[in-house]
């Protein structure tokens, strides 16, 4: 993160460690584009400074895509999807094995009503036989 943060105006709450462990499996062109949305993000609000606000936002656009305002969810569509996010870091949180969760979203993106993410405790390429069963 910090070689593609170099020479950005980052605000000084922006963690970039955290962001390491968000973008973990990212290519170094994913991490460039996170980097510049964000700050064409900062510079739409009108922001001096790129913040964790727009950091956090772009990651959610290359995970999931852009926010899809033109998608029209009726109260109850968001409410089924609420629970079922909730499912998603329920089960999470009761997997021995299971990576903590760091962010629910019932905001539509791409193809998907919400989404549920885990930040990974450590840096791994291979998965335990319990991990894999969780």
């Amino acid at each position: 993160m910090k070689v593609h943060s170099d020479g950005k105006p980052l605000d000084e709450t922006v963690n970039l460690e955290l962001l390491a462990k968000e973008t973990a499996g990212f290519s170094g062109a994913d991490l460039a584009n996170l980097v510049n949305e964000a700050a064409i993000l900062a510079a739409r609000r009108d922001k001096k400074t790129i913040g964790m606000l727009e950091l956090e936002e772009s990651i959610d656009r290359v995970i999931a895509g852009p926010e899809r305002k033109s998608r029209r969810i009726s109260p109850k569509e968001k409410e089924i999807t609420a629970y079922h996010e909730s499912g998603h870091a329920l089960v999470a949180r009761m997997l021995p094995n299971a990576d903590p969760v760091h962010k629910i979203s019932i905001v539509a993106r791409g193809m998907t009503l919400g989404h549920t993410r885990q930040l990974p405790t450590e840096d791994r390429y291979m998965l335990t036989h319990s991990q894999f069963k969780d």
